[in-house]
């Protein structure tokens, strides 16, 4: 059985405060791309659970989030067979993509389906919250204004269907470090009704007025290079540049997919490069 697990961009994310329990409140738009890994999974005779994959994702297999979950559902439900996952990494690790969410939130569908679970959406997004707070985004794979840690989803049921160019640069960052360096009071207040109508309305020039990501400013204090990327990205004058999540990836967003494909070519060598659409 395969399982495609679809990459995560933030076209809205605002930082409210902190929670007790050493998390912040959000408010997101989260939108599904059509940049994904793909996940094959069979059964196996014995109880092993075997993760393999095209590139080196942890130092361990046991660390990986798909090893974790699948180990947990097997547990949960006392199932008789072991799992083989080989996981088709397509979607850069450690991006502001999810790429580790999604792959998670493919092994509940896809264990789901494998072993006849039946299980709905919302009861595998309830059980996986546990896991990271994107898994419950990714496995209703739907535009969703996300409250909460993220957990909490209200779907737009609208598609916007255009066409992003993200830019990964080589740089490791650490989602924690990032909302540590937030300093609530500079945070920029942008409220979120003018994004969730643009996007309910398909209105794409609003959308690329109304984007906005709140955590921009103090991953650039940690990671100058980020910044320096967005810098040169918006001499390119294209409607939208913008951080997903906490980084590093830099999205562009122009109404001519022409000039997209121009600075894909421009930022081929050094750069993770993945000319994709909106789900």
């Amino acid at each position: 059985m395969k399982e495609k697990a679809y990459a995560k961009i933030n076209l809205y994310l605002d930082v409210l405060g902190k929670r007790p329990d050493d998390y912040h409140d959000l408010e997101m738009i989260m939108v599904p791309v059509k940049l994904h890994d793909t996940l094959d999974f069979s059964k196996r005779e014995d109880h092993e659970i075997k993760v393999t994959s095209n590139v080196e994702i942890t130092d361990k297999p046991e660390d990986n989030l798909v090893y974790e979950i699948a180990s947990f559902i097997m547990q949960l439900y006392n199932l008789k067979h072991g799992i083989n996952i080989h996981i088709e990494k397509r979607i850069p690790i450690a991006a502001g993509l999810a790429g580790g969410s999604s792959d998670g939130a493919a092994t509940f569908r896809a264990m789901n389906k494998l072993f006849k679970l039946k299980l709905t959406k919302e009861e595998m997004a309830k059980m996986a919250e546990g896991y990271g707070a994107d898994i419950p985004f990714c496995i209703h794979t739907k535009a969703s204004i996300a409250r909460g840690k993220g957990e909490k989803l209200f779907f737009l049921n609208k598609k916007l269907n255009i066409p992003v160019l993200i830019i990964t640069p080589d740089i490791k960052v650490l989602t924690k470090k990032v909302y540590q360096q937030v300093d609530i009071a500079k945070v920029p207040k942008v409220k979120i009704t003018s994004m969730s109508n643009a996007i309910y309305n398909q209105n794409y020039e609003l959308f690329t007025k109304e984007a906005h990501n709140a955590l921009e400013p103090f991953a650039f204090e940690l990671y100058p290079e980020i910044k320096e990327l967005k810098t040169a990205l918006e001499a390119y004058n294209p409607d939208l540049v913008l951080m997903s999540g906490s980084g590093p990836s830099i999205m562009v967003f122009d109404a001519d997919k022409k000039l997209l494909e121009r600075i894909s070519i421009d930022y081929n060598e050094g750069y993770r490069v993945n000319l994709t659409k909106t789900l």
